[in-house]
């Protein structure tokens, strides 16, 4: 599929509403004008994506929002577009329904449930900066509701169920990573280009890193206190705004209960219903790997958490991370999956003398997919013992650094089948390896 034609597509046409906010949007702006009260609009606005959007892509083209890149708050929107405006845009909506010719009740419930997770992101990410005391919230709340929102359009087009995770079978299906997608669809709508600040890549920042935090716990609650790597998404969430894992933790359960006791659809009690599936002595797990999370093996545990989702989930046949030593300015083999017992890799120290491979490499944060082609270019221009012995076959690479100190090296490939790996899966593998960088060393 083409990322600009489906773009292009949605943007020809309105996007129906849940249909409880349009019962409450209809029933608001049917009263006296000196009774519609615009923070009540302002606050539906924020408790359904699909409407949210349907007001930002009013502003979306506004020259002053362009060249500021700044995203305009909900209720001084609707003031600014004036009361007649927004009655008569309102008044036009559709809802959305699950019904025979239209959408998939299957369907429909798994939109609610994507939506239930962007507005549970959205008040985690909101409670995780006032920890912190910042108290301009609203520009990354709007900006967690409208992440989820191209898979959800992606959903309701295709009217049916997604064979893979939803955003990971739409990466594979325009040949794009989800951020890619996202940008087109901010820019095809189109909505404020604020929002591209926010989600799009640029400048690390707190608030940055807690709204991509905020986001990934809540589109991965099923994973939870089952998986360490969900929890130091958690973890690190509670150093970035100095504040104890428990407390971190506990504004992911307010926040998915606030969410399910104010559904405007089914699947807005989803997220809840994933947590409470957990096991049942899910907060003796989540406190006992919160403290190991806070200790000195923080990071190690995390690195070997990483290793089995890589072999496990991304089925990468081969997995290696190497160790910095510092004292001998070198890396050695810490951790592995799919080496043989006789393997020379498992003794072999890589040497980073200046103009090796990894001398170079390791030189700064970055990462390294070489095809085949590119893996015989490596073979020639370096006399590494490395290449040597790990094969001919297509590998991935990213370093690990904490601040400017480098950790080790993560090493993948498909060794057995020689199976390439593709750009979904690479992105997903540098993507595991960047949270960890968030972690204190």
């Amino acid at each position: 599929m083409d990322l600009n034609n489906w773009t292009k597509t949605i943007a020809e046409q309105r996007w129906p509403i849940l249909p409880d906010t349009l019962a409450e949007v209809r029933d608001a702006c049917a009263r006296h004008s000196d009774l519609i009260n615009f923070t009540y609009l302002a606050n539906l606005c924020l408790s359904d994506p699909f409407l949210l959007l349907d007001l930002f892509r009013v502003v979306g083209n506004s020259r002053a929002l362009q060249r500021n890149e700044s995203i305009p708050a909900v209720e001084p929107t609707l003031l600014l577009m004036g009361l007649e405006a927004v009655v008569t845009r309102f008044n036009r909506l559709e809802a959305l329904e699950a019904a025979p010719g239209k959408l998939d009740p299957e369907v429909y419930e798994a939109v609610g449930d994507w939506m239930g997770r962007s507005r549970v992101a959205a008040l985690l990410v909101k409670e995780w900066l006032s920890i912190m005391g910042d108290l301009k919230v609203e520009d990354c709340f709007v900006s967690a509701l409208l992440y989820n929102l191209p898979g959800c359009i992606y959903m309701i087009q295709r009217n049916s169920l997604p064979d893979k995770p939803l955003l990971q079978e739409m990466s594979e299906a325009f040949d794009a990573d989800y951020a890619k997608i996202l940008a087109a669809f901010i820019k095809a709508m189109p909505l404020p280009a604020g929002f591209n600040q926010l989600l799009g890549p640029g400048a690390p920042s707190k608030r940055r890193q807690l709204l991509k935090l905020a986001i990934a716990t809540a589109n991965s609650l099923e994973h939870g206190v089952t998986r360490s790597t969900w929890l130091v998404g958690v973890d690190t969430a509670a150093k970035l705004i100095n504040c104890t894992p428990e407390l971190a933790y506990q504004s992911v359960v307010h926040a998915v209960l606030n969410v399910a006791r104010h559904p405007h659809v089914a699947g807005y009690t989803f997220p809840a219903r994933a947590l409470l599936l957990l096991p049942t002595d899910s907060k003796k797990m989540e406190m006992k790997k919160a403290a190991a999370l806070s200790s000195g093996d923080q990071l190690e545990n995390a690195i070997r958490e990483s290793i089995r989702f890589l072999a496990n989930d991304l089925k990468f046949e081969r997995v290696l991370y190497y160790h910095y030593e510092h004292d001998g300015h070198l890396l050695k083999l810490r951790y592995q999956v799919g080496v043989p017992s006789e393997s020379p890799l498992r003794k072999l120290p890589l040497e980073l003398e200046p103009g090796s491979f990894f001398g170079v490499f390791t030189s700064k944060p970055q990462s390294f997919h070489a095809p085949a082609a590119v893996r015989q270019q490596l073979t020639r221009r370096y006399d590494d013992e490395f290449f040597r012995h790990v094969g001919d076959q297509e590998f991935a690479l990213m370093t690990l650094f904490g601040g400017h100190k480098l950790s080790g090296v993560f090493y993948v490939d498909n060794a057995v089948s020689g199976r390439s790996i593709d750009d979904t899966t690479y992105h997903r593998f540098k993507d595991l390896v960047t949270r960890l960088t968030m972690m204190p060393q």
